[in-house]
């Protein structure tokens, strides 16, 4: 699963569109061996949360630059509805019609606190993204293994119908000939009743695990899918230090947190500003009519350079800004803060959880397993020879069948788990531990 997050989390972290040449085909997915690699990076492709999440990082990433700005220019034109005769006299002449520009022109600072405000909001939507990407990676992973143990788990009850039926041969050929009660007879066919039941709960939870995967993957409920395939044998080294690290350091939650921090500390840096004024200039051109003076400047238009402040006299609004900033810059300190502790703990547990799968599939497969198998072999013959009761072979049957399903188990369960560590180290394991 390691090679796995490595190819797929560089993808997270580009965001870049997959490859037209794929190293998988659909086809393959549907019909051939469905690797858990050609799954994921399947879901990377196809699934809608994922694409949302990218195209609301792709809006923020425009926000800089649009808090940034100035705000647009105003122009402002002026006709005489009078005529020149009744209009405003000045000293060159009637005055005509005037036009006016005027830009404000925000206090030294302000413009960069609100794009460096922006941009810290757009990483928190990409990190957004990223951790949207490695949760339905890790939901991706949980379904593939759901569908895996419920194929594992239909092939051992059918190995076991099979079993089954041969020691319902044998008990009905037992009591034919008066070796065995018939108590022994109807107790197998009891037992054949149970798998067959078995077998049909297995193969609806099948189509429904099937049906969630694909909706993972964007796909109808019904789509094929190929067979699986069988992950190696679980082996685990745990290092919490470095994992610990890692995830403090990558895990996506955290990165937005600290962004959102960043974004709220350029707020109130913001709102400090605000108790400053902004500057307004504009240009002012009015056209002055002629023929009325015998003097030089006789109809000669004029021209004006204008300059203001606007005063921010009454502070309740930039005192309650200020204070708002405040909070929120507090608020997200203690979410961080929240958020490494919260890590830390799931780093330790999943790291325990991963062990505990490992160590109990090699338990089973070393141990358990071949004792169960031994004991049922044993039973069979002692049961032939009529040294052993049909109860004794049921239950020997059953505790094998129930071992081989718990293995099965803990070869899934630690597939998840890993799955739900690298989403909390923000990527695949680190070569200092994890998966051998």
């Amino acid at each position: 699963m390691v090679a796995c997050f490595v190819l797929l989390f560089a993808s997270v972290l580009s965001a870049a569109e997959p490859a037209a040449s794929a190293p998988f085909s659909v086809a393959a997915i549907s019909t051939g061996n469905m690797s858990l690699a050609s799954v994921l990076e399947l879901a990377q492709k196809n699934n809608p949360e994922i694409q949302a999440a990218r195209h609301a990082w792709a809006a923020a990433e425009n926000v800089p630059e649009e808090a940034r700005a100035f705000d647009d220019p105003t122009l402002n034109v002026s006709h005489m509805l009078t005529g020149m005769r009744k209009a405003p006299q000045t000293m060159a002449g009637p005055m005509g019609d005037q036009i006016s520009i005027t830009q404000n022109i925000p206090f030294w600072g302000k413009r960069a606190l609100r794009g460096q405000a922006a941009s810290m909001a757009a990483e928190v939507s990409r990190q957004a993204f990223r951790a949207k990407s490695l949760e339905i990676m890790d939901r991706t992973v949980r379904a593939y293994y759901g569908i895996y143990f419920l194929d594992q788990a239909i092939a051992i009850l059918e190995e076991q119908q099979s079993v089954m039926n041969r020691f319902s041969r044998s008990a009905t050929e037992k009591y034919t000939v008066g070796r065995a009660p018939e108590s022994e007879a109807l107790r197998a066919q009891v037992e054949l009743a149970k798998i067959e039941n078995d077998l049909v709960t297995a193969e609806e939870k099948q189509k429904s695990a099937r049906a969630r995967l694909n909706a993972l993957l964007d796909r109808s409920p019904e789509a094929p899918l190929g067979r699986l395939e069988r992950p190696e044998n679980p082996d685990f080294r745990w290092n919490e230090t470095a994992w610990s690290e890692q995830a403090l350091a990558m895990r996506p939650e955290i990165l937005a947190l600290r962004a959102l921090k960043n974004k709220n500390a350029a707020e109130r840096r913001l709102a400090i500003r605000n108790y400053f004024p902004d500057l307004t200039l504009g240009y002012q051109y009015s056209e002055i009519g002629g023929g009325t003076i015998n003097l030089p400047y006789d109809g000669q238009d004029a021209q004006a350079l204008s300059f203001g402040l606007n005063l921010p006299i009454w502070l309740n609004k930039e005192n309650a800004a200020l204070r708002q900033s405040r909070e929120n810059l507090a608020a997200s300190e203690s979410g961080l803060q929240d958020m490494i502790n919260e890590t830390r703990y799931q780093v330790d547990d999943l790291s325990v959880k991963a062990e505990t799968a490992a160590r109990l599939f090699n338990l089973y497969q070393d141990t358990v397993l071949p004792q169960a198998q031994a004991a049922l072999d044993s039973t069979q013959n002692a049961y032939e020879a009529g040294r052993a009761s049909f109860l004794s072979l049921l239950d020997s049957e059953r505790s094998l069948l129930s071992f081989e399903l718990d293995q099965e188990r803990h070869r899934v369960d630690f597939e998840i788990a890993v799955a739900d560590l690298e989403r909390v180290l923000g990527g695949p394991l680190t070569a200092q531990g994890g998966k051998q």
